[in-house]
């Protein structure tokens, strides 16, 4: 992984524990209120949801940052690598759990929907009827947070398209305006439209991506990243004030989104820019940097099994029942990350990496270093 500012190219251990407290809440979000003594989980059952925010600011924070490390160090960057990179890295384990659940489904242990199974294999299922409920079948649960995947899989799109479109001098400006269009956009749609009918929606959720980004950019900018990142290390506790204060606000309301999209990606960009302090040395605390870097599996299999807070059964019965259900989500999540993630990962960078190779000996022999 790239060093967000561009000074180093290094793996930073930071965002693993931001990665973990993000899935975490997302777990307890969907798990019931559990009490040990003075000892909680109530903020993430009520606000653990904005986890998956926390993963939109990672994201767009760091795949523009490599992209850009990429252009930077080549002239330009390979769209069929990054690609490549992409789909070994977020395809097959996805696929594998589309399939267990099919199983179990086919079996008539589970209840899965057609519709939105095949919504969630192409990445359409934020746009299906997340919440609707057929007679006597109930909730379409275990398919509802491909909702969050198809937004990152439509950002990838958008994303490189973007940056090849604009000189670099006119990304800002082109981000900007793409962002400031998205905003007006969601704030008419929530003038005449429920909050829970388009809460999932790209067009709604986007900016959560692109202004992260637009921090990525900024803090690479060859005239403003000094100024930038020197603000960002002074104000990242504004930051993270501005995230407290909004979060009471009630769900649906333009400027609340709006201010989280912003403190999240300055929260994140702070540790990152600060490694000493003392919040950027818990989260890497090696406990959370493990969970970290399994957390796309913990986030495909959470699903199956913390199912009590939105469904009035347990299908499954004591295997999504507390403690076990957490067992068996990080059970299949090491399962997950050890045998398909990682080795699917590392089989993606070496095909992308291979492209590369063979495309500057084919066409530019003489540029041994050349990225196209």
């Amino acid at each position: 992984m790239s060093r967000i500012d561009g000074r180093t190219s290094a793996y930073l251990p930071s965002l693993d524990g931001w990665r973990a407290i993000a899935i975490l809440g997302v777990i307890f979000y969907h798990s019931t209120l559990h009490t040990l003594g003075i000892f909680s989980t109530r903020w993430a059952w009520l606000y653990g949801y904005l986890g998956v925010d926390i993963f939109f600011a990672i994201s767009g924070l760091l795949i523009t940052s490599k992209l850009l490390q990429e252009e930077e160090a080549s002239g330009r960057f390979s769209l069929v690598s990054f690609y490549i990179r992409r789909a070994f890295r977020i395809l097959p384990a996805a696929i594998v759990y589309l399939s267990s659940i099919a199983i179990l489904a086919a079996f008539g242990l589970i209840y899965v929907s057609r519709v939105e199974w095949f919504a969630s294999l192409f990445f359409y299922r934020n746009y299906s009827s997340l919440y609707h409920i057929e007679q006597t079948r109930g909730l379409p649960w275990f398919t509802t947070h491909f909702w969050s995947l198809s937004i990152e899989e439509h950002f990838y799109l958008l994303l490189p398209t973007l940056l090849i479109l604009t000189r670099k001098r006119f990304r800002i400006a082109g981000l900007l305006g793409i962002i400031g269009l998205v905003l007006v956009h969601r704030q008419l749609e929530l003038n005449h439209r429920p909050w829970f009918t388009v809460m999932f929606h790209t067009d709604i959720r986007l900016c959560a991506l692109l202004i992260p980004s637009l921090f990525a950019v900024l803090s690479r900018s060859e005239t403003l990243s000094t100024h930038f990142n020197t603000f960002i290390r002074k104000w990242h506790l504004a930051f993270l004030v501005a995230f407290i204060w909004v979060i009471h606000w009630p769900p649906g309301s333009g400027l609340r989104m709006a201010v989280i999209e912003i403190a999240l990606p300055g929260i994140v960009l702070g540790t990152v820019l600060k490694p000493a302090s003392i919040a950027t040395r818990i989260l890497e605390w090696r406990p959370l940097r493990w969970i970290g870097r399994i957390s796309y599996s913990l986030y495909l299999w959470q699903e199956l099994f913390f199912v009590k807070r939105f469904l009035e059964w347990r299908p499954l019965g004591t295997l999504q029942a507390w403690p076990l259900n957490l067992v068996l989500t990080f059970l299949m999540a090491v399962l997950s990350y050890y045998f398909i993630e990682r080795p699917m990962i590392r089989l993606g960078h070496q095909l992308a990496q291979k492209r590369l190779s063979s495309h500057v000996t084919e066409k530019e022999p003489q540029t041994p270093n050349a990225l196209v």
